[in-house]
């Protein structure tokens, strides 16, 4: 973890109030994996007083980038709405425990909804890597989406499989109908991150499966570093775990979600 001042490199309009932002980064901040997140200081120095929490998108080593898609939806994301290239970031990161690397002959199957796109779409383009070099199967992506105009204008997982809740395009229904009518002859391994009530189907699925389920939780957070507990979530064993510093991966057959 390492809080540095950047630059912004690009920001761009991927779908309706959305935004992906790239950011020069910081080489001695280390590699962030995917499912890991970061925070950023937005507006002034002391409003809003709260930094704002994004999960890694996409890591450029060679290029010294990283990205983060997020929703222009209050004050904090308003302010990163409106930057412009060579605007000044200040970033801590890289945070929290990410995703663990499929291995093995079984299936990978990612699933992305909402806000949960952009940790889906760095954790295809790790596991695709990882697959080319003999350590895992090729993942099959599902992302959902209330409509077509939904859908990212942004370069998105070969084969990824679009789900639209009005059939707008691609498969009519949810990413977890899909998943349930999904044969593949090789175990699941499934990993998540996106709204609760999709995220709750997968760990059905899975357990239908008997499959493992690796899910990425999306909390409010105040501090990001595990300090404050604002990020609780409570586990079916009636204990709680910091998404921040605990997670915020975890094993999806744990979390209790009904209480989310």
């Amino acid at each position: 973890m390492k809080r540095f001042d950047t630059k912004l490199i690009s920001l761009k309009p991927v779908a309706r109030d959305y935004f992906e932002l790239t950011f020069v980064w910081q080489a001695d901040a280390g590699i962030p994996a995917p499912g890991t997140f970061l925070t950023v200081r937005t507006g002034g120095e002391y409003d809003p007083i709260l930094r704002r929490p994004f999960a890694f998108s996409s890591f450029d080593k060679e290029a010294r980038s990283a990205a983060f898609i997020f929703q222009n939806r209050g004050r904090g994301t308003s302010y990163l709405a409106q930057l412009s290239p060579g605007s000044s970031l200040d970033v801590l990161a890289p945070l929290g425990k990410g995703f663990v690397l499929p291995q093995g002959e079984a299936r990978p199957i990612l699933v992305g909804g909402g806000i949960g796109l952009g940790p889906m779409v760095y954790l295809a383009d790790a596991i695709r890597t990882h697959a080319k070099a003999g350590h895992c199967e090729a993942a099959i992506t599902v992302l959902g989406f209330r409509s077509a105009d939904f859908i990212p204008s942004m370069p998105l997982p070969e084969g990824t499989v679009l789900c639209t809740d009005d059939g707008s395009l691609g498969f009519k229904g949810t990413a977890a109908a899909y998943l349930a009518a999904l044969n593949d002859p090789l175990p699941p391994l499934y990993f998540a991150c996106g709204p609760t009530a999709m995220m709750a189907a997968v760990e059905k699925i899975a357990a239908l499966r008997n499959a493992p389920y690796q899910a990425a939780t999306e909390q409010w957070m105040a501090c990001g570093v595990g300090a404050c507990m604002g990020c609780a979530l409570r586990m079916k064993d009636g204990s709680y775990q910091r998404a921040c510093a605990d997670g915020p991966v975890f094993d999806g057959m744990l979390v209790d979600w009904e209480t989310l």
